[in-house]
């Protein structure tokens, strides 16, 4: 029996999913992947099992409903699901998330939430004036800034923007400008595993990462970035997963994006894009650590 299990269907995991079976096999700890192929059958090999791993990694239920039986199956025999199946669908609602964070004091931008096209409520934009423009659109659900419109003026670019998912509401957000530090925008991509934060500076026009010195950690606002994603960690539930947040001229840290689940995780060596090898091998060891403990 597998002490940890890894779900992938994302062709990009691979080297990720590569490195925690290396970091399993130097710990002694005994680690499968299955990917796409092999998902069905391995839900019916474990449904008829008596023994479950002690943590099963979810890296594929978005894309495959047999991985998110898969993953239902397991929580319900006590293995640490990461993401659990029912947080990750809260956490996924950023209407929700946006007040959840509201409620224990972290900042957020201004944000008016408006309902789907389909449900024919009326929207009040009373408030617009203290969103200012230009203003953000963002879906309340999906990732990858997949619907985003990062620099709207006009009711017309709200009405296009809803239309495009009826179905789902939107949040009309202020567009947050992070402050300059030394050349830099202080925007911040920060990926969580298992109560370990790994902060990054990311630019959001080059989408490029660097990592923070320990003398930047030891910062005001580098201690205020480890704080404020554990705690968003701890309201969300999640236990691996990736936040953005921007530091602004005012000395505000705002959280500009919640909670991502299935956090990008592609190597920097292998695409320029890509999150520093560190921080991944970092995750991966976390993770068969967290399986050795049974």
């Amino acid at each position: 029996m597998t002490d940890l299990l890894l779900l992938w269907e994302w062709e990009h995991d691979l080297p990720f999913v590569q490195r925690v079976l290396a970091e399993a096999e130097a710990a002694g700890v005994r680690a499968a992947a299955v990917g796409p192929a092999e998902m069905a059958r391995h839900l019916h090999d474990l449904s008829m099992s008596p023994e479950f791993p002690a943590v099963v990694v979810d890296r594929a239920s978005d894309a495959l409903p047999e991985a998110a039986a898969l993953c239902l199956l397991a929580r319900g025999h006590r293995s640490l699901v990461v993401n659990d199946p029912e947080r990750t669908v809260a956490a996924a609602d950023k209407a929700r998330m946006h007040l959840a964070l509201m409620s224990v004091g972290l900042h957020v931008p201004w944000t008016i939430l408006l309902p789907p096209c389909a449900n024919g409520e009326p929207v009040d934009l009373d408030h617009l004036h203290h969103v200012g423009q230009p203003f953000v659109l963002k879906p309340a659900h999906g990732g990858g800034g997949v619907g985003v419109v990062r620099e709207a003026w006009t009711h017309e670019d709200i009405q296009t923007a809803r239309a495009q998912d009826a179905e789902d509401g939107y949040l009309l957000q202020e567009r947050i400008d992070p402050m300059d530090l030394d050349g830099t925008p202080a925007w911040f991509r920060v990926l969580y595993c298992l109560g370990d934060v790994h902060p990054c500076f990311w630019h959001p026009d080059t989408f490029r990462y660097r990592q923070l010195t320990d003398d930047e950690k030891r910062t005001d606002w580098g201690r205020e970035i480890d704080r404020v994603t554990t705690l968003t960690a701890h309201v969300s539930g999640m236990t691996m997963f990736s936040t953005e947040l921007a530091l602004t001229a005012a000395g505000r840290l705002v959280v500009v994006d919640y909670v991502n689940d299935m956090c990008d995780l592609r190597r920097a060596s292998l695409t320029p894009d890509g999150v520093p090898d560190s921080m991944v091998d970092a995750m991966a060891a976390r993770l068969v650590a967290r399986a050795a403990r049974g």
